[in-house]
């Protein structure tokens, strides 16, 4: 499950982890619970599911990418197969939201780190760094 931080970090560095946490505090009480992220992840899943198909490629992750950032992947980084086979439980080469939806689950209960059941912009943006170090 750690890839669907690597997926996340990928689309969204830096700055965007601000936009990220903003996008998904529905009620701008400056945390994240479990039921924003889990919307915030599969609005994730729905941006990169390009033909609407319910399954993400590794060609429409990487287009999904190249449209958030503006940018290709750069040489070195993990390639969209390579994220997509770390979170495929069924080993088919496409992630599914379930699939997603299970690894957005579990990236939460890595990033809420004091366990209260809520995600701080600290912990949003620790988890992501902590798990792009990998």
């Amino acid at each position: 499950m750690n890839a669907l931080f690597i997926i996340a970090g990928a689309l969204l560095a830096g700055p965007a982890i601000d936009k990220e946490f903003a996008g998904m505090d529905a009620n701008h009480d400056g945390k994240v619970s479990a039921v924003e992220h889990a919307a915030g992840a599969k609005s994730m899943f729905d941006t990169m599911d390009g033909n609407r198909d319910g399954k993400v490629t590794a060609t429409e992750m990487s287009a999904a990418h190249k449209a958030i950032t503006g940018q290709d992947t750069k040489p070195g980084d993990m390639s969209a197969a390579d994220k997509i086979k770390a979170v495929d439980n069924n080993g088919d080469g496409v992630l599914t939201a379930q699939e997603h939806a299970a690894g957005a689950a579990a990236m939460f209960a890595k990033m809420d780190a004091n366990k209260d059941g809520m995600l701080s912009k600290e912990e949003m943006a620790a988890g992501h760094a902590a798990m792009l170090k990998k």
